[in-house]
Parts: structure tokens; C-alpha cells; sequence
């Protein structure tokens, strides 16, 4: 009776570990139901939605963090006419990205963007590119305004340049957009950390990217010192301008003016920290009464 018992015990054990492997694993990776409940859904919405155009199913992915499914949808003949639909463990759709992905131009957005970044990037990582660089990147600041949608389109900053509707797969001239929607994101290492200096090497910065005919239209700046080895900290002292504007980037005076950036987004930080702290101070005797 006892060995009885203890095999009982055993498979319900067993039982219960494969119960438990079985849940970790559909919490990982999903389960072959529900990634076919998703392509059934995928299948079904694209037939009732989008039946008159060429939207096809690119994969079926399962994201572990929220334990859904997302259908990521393409066009054969369109390369901005690409979104996903969200999709729960059984089958019910979530969300539709169409309008954010494609009507709103996010995707065409996200185009243009790394086609101007590819433009930077051809200059920061060429053999003649004359400093050192821990983070330097372009960003190029577009948005659309929906055709015909009253509400729901997105807000675009202020320094975004938005142009009246999206094109979809228009070809548009990066450089010309550039010139008035091009940011830099240049921090540079050097022995010497001074206004001067910092604008010694934004004039040269402005040289080589006219050079090879990269416009842009400001530049988020900081001269550091060169960073340690072996995550060692780097010596205290920078300067730190945003937004700078590339038309303000010539020689005379511009030490004074990157002086002046410099003091304003100081006092900016300064600012900033010292209402977080008044916040942090205001919960906490709140929640001290």
C-alpha cells in the first residue's frame, strides 16, 4: 500500500511540474492555439478590412512581456505599407497600427529618418572624420499631418517640420529636408574642455559635414573629456549646448554665443532638478502625515 502510494505521489508530482513547465513555456514562447487563433484573426480582418488591397502576413510573432500575438502585415508593392495587429491569447484583436503605421506616415517617417541618418553616418564614420565621437547620430525631425482625418492626428513638436500629407513611397529629397529638419547628435572627446575650444570644433564640425554636402539644421553639442577604460569616470567638466543652430555656427563671436547656450541649458537642468526635488519632498510628507 505504501509503494502505492508513493507512485501516486510520484505521477502527481510529475503531473505537476510538466503543469508548471508547460505554463513558463506558454508564457514565454506562446502555444501552437493560440498562435493559430492569431493568424485565423490576422487572416479573417484583413479579408473583412483591407480586402481590396495587396496586405499580406509577413509572420506571427509572440511577445512575452504581454503575452500577445502580433501579425506583422505587409505590402509586396509598397514599402511604407507595413503595420501589425495585436492579437490576445484567444484570438481577439487588440489593436490595428494601420492608421499610425501608414495613414498617420509613421512608417514613411521612420524612412526618411534613417535615410538621413545613413547620410550622417557615411560622415562620422569616415576615415577623415576628425574626432572621437562616444555618441554622434543624425536625426531628422518630419512629421505628417493625416489626409482628410480630423481627429487623431499626432502631435508634432515644434522643432518637427510637418508637411501637409503623407506620400506614401514618395522618393523625397533628404538633403532639402535637411536643411530646415536636420538635427546632429555629436558629443566629442578631447584633452582641452572649453568654450573656445567647443567652438573650434563646431566650426570645423559645420566644414566637414559641407564637405560631403550633409545639411542639417542645429546640433545638440558636448565637448567631454575623453573617456576612461574599464568604465573609469571621466574627468568633471563639459560643454553642453542644444539645438544650437548651424546658422549661428561661424567664427566671430560664436565663443560667446556657445558661452551663453551653455549658461541657459545649465540653468535649464538646474531648474529642472530643483522641481523634481520639491515634488520628491512634497510626496514624501504626504505620505509621512
Amino acid at each position: 500500500m505504501k509503494k502505492k502510494w508513493l507512485k501516486i505521489a510520484a505521477l502527481v508530482a510529475a503531473l505537476i511540474m510538466i503543469a508548471g513547465l508547460c505554463w513558463f513555456a506558454n508564457a514565454l514562447v506562446g502555444n501552437p492555439v493560440s498562435k493559430w487563433l492569431a493568424a485565423r484573426t490576422a487572416e479573417k480582418h484583413l479579408e473583412e478590412v483591407y480586402g481590396d488591397t495587396d496586405f499580406e502576413i509577413e509572420r506571427i510573432g509572440f511577445n512575452f512581456k504581454d503575452t500577445d500575438y502580433y501579425a506583422h502585415i505587409m505590402s509586396p508593392s509598397s514599402e511604407d505599407s507595413s503595420f501589425s495587429l495585436r492579437i490576445d491569447m484567444l484570438g481577439n484583436l487588440k489593436l490595428d497600427t494601420y492608421e499610425s503605421r501608414v495613414l498617420y506616415g509613421g512608417n514613411t517617417q521612420n524612412r526618411l529618418y534613417m535615410e538621413y541618418r545613413a547620410l550622417v553616418d557615411e560622415v562620422l564614420e569616415a576615415p577623415d572624420y576628425p574626432f572621437t565621437s562616444f555618441i554622434a547620430y543624425g536625426d531628422l525631425k518630419v512629421g505628417f499631418r493625416a489626409p482628410d482625418v480630423e481627429q487623431g492626428v499626432p502631435y508634432w513638436p515644434e522643432s518637427y517640420v510637418i508637411l501637409d500629407k503623407v506620400e506614401l513611397d514618395k522618393q523625397y529629397d533628404i538633403r532639402e529636408l535637411a536643411k530646415t529638419a536636420g538635427y546632429l547628435v555629436i558629443y566629442v572627446e578631447d584633452d582641452v574642455v572649453t568654450v573656445e575650444r567647443a567652438a573650434e570644433v563646431l566650426l570645423e564640425l559645420k566644414e566637414v559635414f559641407d564637405r560631403r554636402n550633409v545639411p542639417f539644421y542645429a546640433i545638440d553639442f558636448v565637448l567631454e573629456y575623453p573617456r576612461k577604460e574599464e568604465g573609469g569616470t571621466i574627468k568633471e567638466g563639459r560643454v553642453n549646448v542644444e539645438g544650437f543652430l548651424r546658422s549661428d555656427i561661424y567664427e566671430e563671436g560664436l565663443a560667446e554665443r556657445v558661452r551663453m547656450a551653455d549658461e541657459e541649458l545649465n540653468a535649464y537642468y538646474a531648474e529642472q532638478d530643483r522641481i523634481t526635488k520639491e515634488l520628491a519632498e512634497q510626496m514624501e510628507a504626504q505620505e509621512n502625515e
